[in-house]
């Protein structure tokens, strides 16, 4: 009786040794898929930031050229909004007093003088919008009110896209902030 008792403790005690052997089994099987998990996590966090990097950078070109338009854009609407403007476009209105070449020599510089001011922002921005005003300006029947439209059709464009940008740069934000939490989590379980 006694050699059946140790028996069955034997194979009672052999049965655990499997259970435990093939639970470590699974463990380390498990450890290893974490493991690997946390690779792939690590890999995409470090995409994820050299992504966000190179946005955060044309973001901030992007910002840089838009603050040029914008001052280009303020400084023409100062132009063609300036007193001398003003008597200008009284000037070309038909009196006695005004001589048609006066009118003409003035109106050209102030154009001139505008065009000027465009063109330079247009080279340093490369914006269409700006080589349209600039195109405006140019021609010989451009009208100051139809380029002061351009203008502000440029400026209301350039706030959209701004918009735009700033919710692309949330979800960026966003996204990192999330791998971020998904990298910690892992690294806590392992």
């Amino acid at each position: 009786k006694e050699v059946e008792t140790l028996q069955a403790q034997i194979e009672s005690k052999m049965m655990r040794v499997g259970e435990l052997g093939v639970e470590l089994a699974e463990t380390a099987n498990d450890l290893e898929d974490t493991k690997q998990a946390l690779e792939a996590d690590k890999k995409f966090k470090q995409e994820l930031e050299e992504g966000c990097a190179t946005k955060t950078q044309e973001w901030e070109e992007i910002k840089k050229t838009r603050a040029e338009e914008l001052l280009a854009l303020a400084e023409t609407i100062k132009v063609l909004n300036d007193d001398d403007a003003l008597e200008l476009f009284k000037k070309t209105l038909p009196s006695a007093s005004a001589s048609f070449a006066q009118v003409q020599v003035s109106a050209t510089s102030e154009r001139a003088r505008a065009l000027k001011i465009v063109r330079a922002a247009a080279r340093k921005s490369k914006a269409p919008g700006l080589d349209l005003i600039a195109l405006a300006l140019s021609g010989k029947g451009a009208v100051f009110e139809k380029v002061i439209a351009l203008i502000d059709e440029l400026v209301v464009n350039l706030k959209k896209e701004q918009e735009g940008d700033d919710g692309k740069k949330e979800y960026c934000t966003a996204s990192f902030d999330e791998a971020d939490d998904k990298k910690k989590s892992l690294e806590l379980s392992v």
